[in-house]
């Protein structure tokens, strides 16, 4: 009997096992991506096509590889100068060990939804010193059905991978407002995480986490907490300096389809439009997945979810104060993250950066994020008040947790229905011929002059120099990747070129060897405009990149072994 109970308070409080069954439930939920088509979801046609343009810019030796060279019709497209970096670079590398990228985005995929069961574990562990209450909680955030639909039918990468970080950073942030403080540098680790994974996220997780900072306002009397602070945001603006600071050059040269409202429908009646009726969140159609690639997200938060959230007027005087405020908190913004997707929020209301968000049930993330650790909290509780024998409540647990895995069955089979070779095919086919016609691909990244003529002038437009402007005569060109050459003769004074690439900040042009000044045409392309006669003229147009963007990366690089060094300094306090 004694080994019996032995094993009951090791199956209880070891948390190498609930690690294990986090490991196995997220195998289990990544198995629809053995036989899942990329190319039926919303974005995986798109992050498979990133990681070839990285591919082809890494083979002819530009680094960092900013602008994939081939794309749109061989003109070059910055897909990694406006997104974020690690759900690149990340995903590249694991292509090193498989045989195809397809194969890359999925295991990439698997490993999001393991580590982001993880890394929920280990919060909710921090606060509650109770494990058990970590693995319910981790579980229920592994099986939420919206973050099954990010992966599965929309495969919004940078959204799924971003579950993976919002709790390391809510670890440093709770330690630091509620425990002794010593591991705030997770702030930095979780923040920076998102800034290099999904920038809508990182943006209203900086909302959420300044709310919990005027919580805790009292708190900031204290100059330890606030240097802490400091040092955090230092950390996290300069190890996420090779994403913040190439994008805001760009943004500020000049004008990218990205950054504007109309174009990106990024404004308070677009979001409106796109809220949900609380049907939606509760009514489980059978063609909501069967339809599912028509469908923006799964909405549903479900009925067990539900259910256990109503277990709170049962359980709520039964909290352990340690963490009580916490548990309020975190019911609060699920409350109002819930509120946001929905019809009744005021969305008119609400000036325009709110609205980058361009569709209002994203909030569902944080959602996830917050009744997962409530839901973890209520399910303990109701499980101690109803039984009094460790074995009873280690045998309920264990339905419990079989429950909510069957729960995600019929959402699983939905998505392991079709086994299709399409990807295969299609990233074949782009390897062998890379020059991705612009209608092909997304546009938000190119110049918002470029895209407002794509169906005139970018339809007719060939891979050769154009005179705008004046007179010229080319003799002949050869433009190979990243680098054309121009022989041209009798140029008139004010003439203006154009070159075939999209404007990015980086192009350096050469008129017989001088340095001329790159501008952007009307048309969005690289240009120069000649302001002396030139009888003969050999012109070089190469892209060398910018000097902010190759001090950003030798800044971030310096500052991660800073970090590094900084989080060893502070474990050896401990």
């Amino acid at each position: 009997m004694k080994k019996f109970n032995k094993l009951i308070e090791e199956i209880k409080n070891n948390k190498w096992i609930h690690v294990m069954i986090i490991i196995v439930i997220g195998i289990v939920l990544s198995i629809p991506l053995l036989k899942m088509n990329l190319r039926d979801t919303h974005d995986g046609c798109l992050h498979l096509l990133r990681l070839v343009g990285t591919k082809n810019t890494l083979e002819i030796d530009e680094i960092p590889p900013i602008i994939a060279p081939y794309f749109c019709n061989n003109w070059g497209y910055a897909m990694n100068l406006f997104y974020n970096p690690i759900v690149t670079y990340i995903p590249l590398l694991i292509k090193i060990f498989t045989s195809t990228y397809v194969i890359a985005l999925k295991i990439f995929a698997s490993l999001c939804i393991i580590l982001s069961g993880i890394t929920m574990y280990s919060f909710v562990n921090k606060v509650t010193n109770r494990k058990i209450i970590a693995l319910f909680s981790s579980i229920i955030y592994l099986i939420v059905p919206y973050k099954l639909g990010d992966v599965y039918i929309r495969f919004a990468i940078g959204e799924f991978a971003s579950f993976v970080f919002l709790p390391i950073l809510f670890i440093g942030v709770y330690n630091l407002f509620n425990q002794e403080g010593n591991k705030h540098y997770y702030i930095t680790i979780g923040a920076t995480g998102l800034l290099l994974t999904h920038t809508v996220t990182t943006f209203y997780t900086a909302i959420i986490c300044f709310l919990y900072l005027l919580f805790n306002i009292k708190k900031l009397k204290e100059k330890e907490i606030i240097k802490k602070l400091l040092i955090n945001v230092i950390f996290i603006l300069l190890m996420s300096a090779l994403f913040i600071a190439p994008m805001l050059e760009a943004r500020f040269l000049t004008q990218y389809t990205i950054f504007d409202n109309e174009l990106m429908v990024t404004n308070a009646d677009y979001v409106y439009k796109n809220t949900l009726e609380i049907k939606d969140l509760f009514v489980y159609n059978g063609e909501l997945l069967s339809q599912s690639y028509k469908k923006s997200a799964i909405y549903i938060i479900g009925v067990p979810i539900f259910t256990l959230m109503c277990l709170t007027i049962f359980v709520y005087k039964k909290i352990d104060k340690k963490y009580k405020d916490f548990y309020i908190i975190s019911w609060m913004f699920a409350v109002i993250s819930l509120f946001m997707c929905t019809k009744y929020c005021p969305w008119f209301l609400f000036p325009n950066i709110l609205c980058t968000l361009q569709y209002p049930w994203r909030m569902l993330t944080f959602f996830a994020f917050f009744i997962s650790f409530v839901l973890g909290v209520n399910l303990y509780i109701l499980i101690k008040m109803l039984f009094n024998k460790d074995i009873t409540r280690v045998v309920v647990t264990t339905i419990l947790i079989i429950l909510m895995i069957i729960y995600t069955i019929p959402i699983l089979l939905e998505f392991t229905s079709n086994n299709k070779i399409e990807d295969i095919e299609y990233e074949n086919k782009v390897l062998n011929n890379p020059k991705i016609n612009y209608m092909s691909i997304n546009r938000e990244y190119m110049p918002k002059k470029a895209l407002l003529l794509q169906g005139t002038y970018l339809k007719e437009r060939n891979d050769e120099t154009y005179i705008l402007q004046g007179t010229a005569n080319i003799i002949r060109e050869n433009k190979e990747d990243f680098t054309d050459i121009i022989e041209i003769e009798s140029i008139e004074k004010e003439t203006i070129l154009e070159f075939p690439y999209l404007y990015y900040p980086g192009y350096k042009i050469t008129l017989n060897n001088k340095k001329i000044e790159a501008i952007e045409t009307e048309h969005g392309f690289v240009g120069c405009k000649v302001t002396e006669n030139v009888e003969k003229a050999n012109i070089t147009v190469e892209y060398k990149g910018t000097i902010i963007t190759y001090i950003s990366y030798v800044v971030s690089f310096i500052t991660f072994i800073i970090f590094i060094i900084y989080c060893v300094l502070e474990k050896r306090k401990e």
